[in-house]
């Protein structure tokens, strides 16, 4: 068994999959699957995977439309493999990322998880922001970090800047049904609640934003966006044991408020929505 199971959750991803998939192939370290989840895509995105003819490539295609939720999940049921990548079909890895995060998690069993900076792109992989969310590698102690995290923002940033041992998942379980825009903020914090964690400080993926980009949709309802931390903060704060105080949750809501308009002012400078 190869071992890291790269998983790619797509719909309608023709547009940026064919690149995102060579991010995935031209990586230095080679000891990998790469699982692409197709959510009953209606356009050419199944063409597109079947045009690679590189042996490690699995294509599974969904029956109907699961959302997108289902599909994160289906990726966490399809990757067996000892460590995980999840990863977004218009998202781009640098060729060396697979190699740097799996010595982390060689040299470190304690660490469950492994994150790095990053770069945003537009659509024609222009970098647009640099994003490093301390200024040194370092090892973090999970709790610690998770609490930092929620007082301030999503340090670990999109699944694609993540990889994380297939142990570490099964004991955090699946991504939470009841979120939509924290989906994936809470599940590192859920991982973080139970191991350590490592911070490469080398910009080693690229977050994609576009007209067409899951975020890009998640920010036009703002009111919904809040609806939904609401619920995170909640199961933050009473069901994870990492010493949230009510002081934390203060500065959390009104943290999320002033990001949520920056992102959407950002995106609106950047003619990405309306």
């Amino acid at each position: 068994m190869p071992k890291i199971s790269v998983c790619i959750p797509v719909y309608n991803g023709e547009t940026y999959l064919a690149q995102t998939i060579r991010s995935v192939l031209d990586q230095t370290y080679s000891d990998f699957e790469l699982v692409i989840i197709d959510n009953a895509s209606t356009d050419n995105t199944v063409s597109i995977v079947r045009s690679f003819t590189d042996s490690r490539i699995r294509l599974i295609q969904n029956e109907t439309n699961v959302g997108m939720l289902g599909n994160w999940n289906n990726c966490l049921r399809y990757g067996n493999c000892e460590y995980m990548q999840l990863l977004c079909a218009d998202d781009l890895l640098t060729p060396d990322n697979f190699q740097k995060k799996v010595k982390i998690l060689e040299d470190f069993p304690e660490v469950g998880m492994v994150f790095s900076g990053s770069h945003v792109i537009n659509e024609n992989n222009k970098v647009v922001m640099n994003r490093r969310p301390f200024s040194t590698s370092c090892l973090w102690d999970g709790k610690k970090l998770a609490r930092r995290s929620f007082r301030n923002h999503n340090y670990n940033a999109e699944p694609s800047n993540v990889m994380f041992r297939k142990s570490t998942s099964l004991q955090v379980g699946s991504f939470d049904p009841d979120l939509w825009f924290t989906l994936d903020w809470n599940y590192w914090l859920r991982m973080c609640s139970v191991s350590k964690v490592y911070y490469i400080n080398e910009y080693l993926y690229s977050f994609r934003i576009s007209t067409t980009s899951e975020t890009a949709q998640l920010l036009k309802t703002v009111g919904k966006i809040f609806d939904d931390d609401k619920l995170f903060v909640d199961k933050c704060y009473n069901q994870l044991d990492l010493g949230i105080t009510k002081t934390d949750v203060l500065l959390h809501q009104i943290k999320i408020r002033i990001r949520a308009y920056m992102r959407v002012a950002f995106m609106q400078l950047r003619k990405v929505i309306k």
